[in-house]
């Protein structure tokens, strides 16, 4: 799996041509864009991104939908093979922290990231 190397969400220019990236870091910028984008925001796909309307940024959501829809976001990213860490906590600054740990076609990778809901 390749990419354009995107840096700030702007796509990655060195010397007058994109940048490409591959493997494992391809597979964690995709994951990285996917967690970002509400299930439906890209007019193209409707079916990609995280259902956060959803099951996520509502009146005292569920834990367990929250963490059944996130975990299926990653289990369902292209390359990825096997969750073998998962762990989410709400935090006071409505955001999100998630830690977790997957298998990929490409070896593994931990991920850490703090959203914003």
């Amino acid at each position: 799996m390749s990419s354009f190397t995107l840096e700030s969400s702007d796509l990655k220019i060195t010397n007058n041509s994109l940048t490409l990236t591959d493997g494992a870091d391809a597979i964690r910028q995709h994951l990285e864009n996917k967690l970002r984008t509400f299930l439906g925001e890209w007019f193209l796909d409707v079916d990609v991104g995280v259902p956060y309307f959803q099951e996520i940024l509502k009146k005292r959501p569920s834990f367990q939908a929250v963490s059944q829809a996130l975990k299926a976001a990653i289990i369902e990213t292209p390359g990825v093979i096997e969750l073998t860490f998962f762990q989410f906590d709400y935090l006071a600054t409505r955001e999100l922290q998630l830690e977790f740990s997957a298998d990929t076609i490409d070896g593994p990778i931990d991920f850490t990231q703090v959203i914003e809901v």
